[in-house]
């Protein structure tokens, strides 16, 4: 059993890296409460649009110029309306100190190209860049990849149908997908899916339905398939509470998910992010179903306009069966956004198992250029 909840440790010690970021949720504290308000996709992350843009710099970022939030500072000014071009340029600098190992590394995350071309009520969106192989999934060779590719029909405002490959919304769309309710669920980046997803996106209530069809293309990578449900309701112009469900079957087995959560824009400098998502897994060949939960809670504050410092708590029991293998995560950290484009986190965590006499410490530094 000490092994075994060793070897989950250095998992969850893996898993804590962050890894690519999408939607900053925290702006909910100025009344955004869509992330499609500055996003091209509908549940927000990526590319932004022009608005976007805007608020980068006017909300964002601690200083700007006028012109500086323009994709490569405007350096393409007869770039056609229809084409809408972004990126994400993303280095890592680690320490770690694990019972197992202590190590430094620089690791290069990431380098995509995002591109939208756009027509009355459609929009296709496509990245193009690199990535590592990620260690969690050994088969995945890929270097030159898109990561998302979809085309997005919006007959209305609020109705949008979209088809391609991308996350299914469920929970909340975080910056860091190493987090327990997603990495932890299996949900990191590069566990994208070619879904079809129909969602409604009003001022109060927002709806996501996806289907779920995996990854046909890479068998080998046992994406699941099957659906998933998110609903959500905003109030008071800073909140907005949800739930979301998730039934998935791959070669290993079949799995639901039961989530809740909610993000609390308490005041316009101090935001809450808490998510609790309970898993019900039957292994293919077991007697008995596997009964298990996530936790992430978040609370973040603006010292100085796009200067942040916030407070993280994770908990992890995927089998709760077995009390030792809860998992506590616990963070501090800054993030700084000096001007549009550039943004960077310096964290440090503390991770520990009820098994395992000795934590695990983190400490990295996340270095973001959005083009």
């Amino acid at each position: 059993m000490q092994k075994v909840s060793a070897t989950l440790l250095f998992i969850l010690v893996t898993c804590s890296l962050p890894r690519v970021a999408f939607s900053f949720p925290e702006m909910i504290r100025h009344g955004y409460v869509n992330c499609i308000s500055c996003h091209v996709s509908p549940s927000g992350g990526g590319i932004l649009t022009q608005y976007g843009r805007e608020l980068s710099k006017e909300l964002l970022s601690t200083w700007s110029k006028d012109g500086e939030q323009e994709f490569l500072y405007g350096a393409l000014k007869k770039r056609p309306e229809w084409l809408n071009l972004g990126g994400d340029i993303r280095n890592l600098v680690l320490y770690r100190d694990t019972p197992s190992i202590k190590e430094g590394r620089d690791i290069q995350m990431q380098a995509d190209l995002e591109t939208v071309v756009s027509v009355p009520k459609v929009l296709v969106v496509a990245t193009f860049g690199y990535k590592e192989p990620p260690p969690s999934n050994p088969k995945d060779t890929e270097s030159f990849i898109s990561r998302r590719h979809y085309i997005n029909y919006r007959p209305t405002d609020e109705l949008s149908f979209r088809a391609g490959r991308f996350s299914p919304v469920f929970g909340i769309n975080t910056p860091d997908h190493a987090i327990v309710t997603k990495r932890g669920l299996n949900w990191d980046q590069g566990s994208e899916t070619y879904n079809f997803e129909n969602a409604w996106i009003g001022e109060k209530i927002n709806a996501y339905l996806t289907a779920i069809f995996g990854r046909p293309d890479k068998v080998e990578l046992k994406r699941e398939i099957g659906g998933a449900a998110t609903v959500s309701y905003s109030f008071f112009d800073r909140f907005k509470v949800g739930g979301s469900y998730f039934n998935g079957t791959n070669d290993l087995g079949k799995r639901q998910i039961y989530g809740s959560w909610g993000i609390l824009g308490l005041t316009e400098k101090a935001t809450i992010l808490a998510e609790l998502d309970l898993q019900n897994y039957m292994l293919n060949g077991a007697t008995q179903n596997q009964n298990g939960y996530v936790s992430y809670n978040k609370f973040d504050y603006e010292f100085v306009q796009g200067f942040h410092g916030y407070l993280t708590q994770e908990f992890q029991n995927l089998d709760t069966s077995k009390s030792d293998q809860l998992a506590k995560v616990t963070g501090i950290g800054v993030q700084f956004f000096p001007r549009p484009h550039f943004d960077f986190s310096l964290t440090y965590q503390r991770l520990s198992m009820e098994s395992v006499s000795d934590p695990s410490h983190l400490l990295f530094l996340l270095l973001h250029f959005y083009p």
